[in-house]
């Protein structure tokens, strides 16, 4: 491979923010080892002209792909597809990242043979400007490590965090799902079964734009979007039935206990749902899905996801219509993140 590390930018529309991501990317002691694939989702504005300009100021790093519609996925997809860099990863056209920590990044890169590398990262709200630290590990940092030791403490953790090693998305055929949002889940999640070794950085690199308002992960959003996130979930819930019998059991785990979140935020959804017909109706459907696959049965579920599927939904409906009503407050911004670090630290 020719490059250290390809950065695919998953852009649609994304005219006005391109000149803000690139030069956080770029930096001379590093610019000859990556290579920054700009996948224009079928955008209708000026993304692919805005970034040709880019291209053609650095021509051995920087790659324009305009393809037809197909999604945030599709984008990974064809970024994977691309790839000639040892390593990947995914900066979302809107995004950003901390160039110094992203030099460091790429020189440890340099040096060292591993499947997977996290790193902390900045959410950065939007209507607030703040800018909080996440994933702030107490874990050994810059140490390669076998997968399995240090899993329990990652978990699955959001893919602005995440460099993979290529070849293990490339020789494992890692696709995710096109025409559907949510699929970082997929993203995060596949190639996980092929990883060995890992090794967590303590610095941050990704800086995440949150609070838009025109996130997929806005409640009103995800509401209208219900049946991609129902569809992710039941193929998540798919991929972890079919992992082979050899596969290692910290790594089944975690990601059972991620379909557990996967059930609560399916739950929060559609007791969101403004219809009460159609509130209670898929809400029910829901729960006879789970409880035919049998997710009461499995210990590694966790418990508050269990207690959700029993009173179907019912136990957190209080919780639902104060979130709702509070959402846009910055209070209750600081107390939902607290709740949802909670959820991911839980056990049985």
């Amino acid at each position: 491979m020719s490059k250290i590390l390809t950065v695919t930018i998953p852009s649609y529309n994304t005219e006005k923010y391109i000149d803000e991501c690139l030069p956080y990317l770029i930096d001379e002691r590093i610019i000859s080892d990556i290579e920054i694939l700009i996948v224009s989702d079928g955008s209708k504005d000026n993304t692919v002209s805005v970034a040709q300009k880019w291209a053609d100021k650095y021509p051995d790093s920087i790659r324009v792909i305009d393809k037809e519609n197909g999604g945030h996925g599709s984008t990974i997809n064809r970024g994977i597809l691309e790839a000639t860099g040892k390593y990947f990863k995914v900066v979302d056209g809107d995004d950003w990242v901390v160039t110094e920590n992203f030099v460091k990044l790429v020189e440890f890169l340099k040096k060292s043979d591993v499947d997977l590398i996290n790193n902390p990262y900045f959410e950065h709200d939007e209507v607030t400007a703040e800018k909080k630290l996440m994933m702030e590990l107490k874990i050994p940092a810059n140490h390669i490590m076998d997968h399995e030791e240090i899993i329990g403490e990652i978990k699955i953790p959001p893919m602005h965090t995440i460099t993979y090693r290529t070849s293990i998305l490339k020789d494992n055929d890692i696709k995710i799902d096109e025409k559907m949002f949510y699929v970082d889940v997929e993203y995060i999640c596949y190639p996980l079964p092929f990883v060995k070794k890992s090794v967590y950085l303590d610095y941050p690199v990704y800086v995440y734009r949150t609070n838009s308002g025109t996130q997929s992960m806005a409640i009103g959003n995800m509401v209208k979007n219900r049946t991609m996130h129902l569809k992710m979930t039941k193929h998540i819930w798919n991929f972890i039935k079919n992992l082979p019998k050899n596969s290692s059991n910290s790594v089944k785990k975690v990601l059972i206990q991620r379909f557990s979140e996967l059930i609560f935020a399916q739950y929060v959804i559609n007791l969101s749902i403004p219809d009460k017909v159609e509130r209670k109706t898929e809400t029910s459907d829901f729960t006879s899905y789970l409880k035919t696959e049998g997710i009461l049965e499995i210990p590694e579920v966790l418990n508050l996801s269990k207690l959700v599927i029993r009173t179907n939904g019912g136990v957190i409906v209080p919780g639902v219509k104060l979130r709702n009503m509070l959402q846009n407050q910055k209070a209750w911004r600081g107390v939902e993140r607290a709740l949802l670090t909670t959820l991911k630290r839980m056990r049985n």
